[in-house]
């Protein structure tokens, strides 16, 4: 197989698999707490993100943000639906593992089209760390890491959110929602200050947590 060098062709190509992706776990929609679609527009959403965050974001960046919570579709179960607490350490590896399981499937995938395996090794860093602790992250001292973890914390509160709110409660949604505060980079806490949220409910949450966490 010839080796793929234009990002044009990586990124038609990384949308074929994201689709079959869903496409091919169509019957554990009932199993997944936002069901299919719901994975999906977060996806989408997050990408949609990365693109307001970095006006022109790498190939890398963007099939990060496609692929980044894909275990939560290829192993609903392990991938989400963690029932004990979110300040846990168990819940940080549990993020982790979840992380590196989402980082292994995209990469394997790239890996057989005999993409360059320096674009693929960006990509999964990019995907295994985008659940780390703000320590871990502000170690890194990388840009789109980020970029990737703000983009994912503010497709929560319009997409994520909503399910979790909606399925576990608003004490177990304002846990959740705090995990995601608390990861995000200093540049992305001051936008979530003003950001606005339609959904009535996680707004209130947003703003109760922001003033909990001292982020005024």
């Amino acid at each position: 197989m010839k080796n793929i060098k234009r990002d044009s062709e990586i990124l038609t190509l990384s949308l074929k698999l994201f689709d079959q992706a869903f496409k091919n776990n169509l019957q554990r929609d009932r199993e997944i707490q936002q069901g299919i679609e719901g994975e999906r527009k977060h996806a989408k959403e997050v990408l949609r993100w990365v693109k307001k965050l970095d006006k022109n974001p790498s190939l890398q960046l963007k099939i990060a943000a496609l692929f980044h919570d894909i275990d939560r579709v290829i192993t609903p179960g392990v991938g989400s639906g963690f029932k004990g607490s979110r300040k846990s350490e168990a819940y940080l590896l549990h993020k982790k593992a979840h992380a590196k399981r989402s980082a292994e499937y995209i990469t394997k995938k790239l890996s057989k089209m005999q993409i360059d395996p320096k674009m693929v090794d960006r990509i999964k860093f990019l995907i295994k760390h985008h659940d780390d602790t703000i320590k871990e992250i502000e170690k890194f001292k990388d840009k789109e890491l980020e970029i990737l973890v703000a983009a994912d914390s503010f497709s929560w509160f319009t997409t994520t959110g909503l399910a979790i709110y909606g399925a576990e409660g608003e004490k177990r949604a304002k846990d959740k929602l705090k995990f995601m505060i608390n990861k995000l980079p200093k540049f992305a806490k001051r936008i979530l200050r003003t950001l606005p949220i339609k959904n009535k409910n996680i707004d209130r949450l947003k703003n109760k947590a922001l003033g909990e966490l001292g982020i005024t």
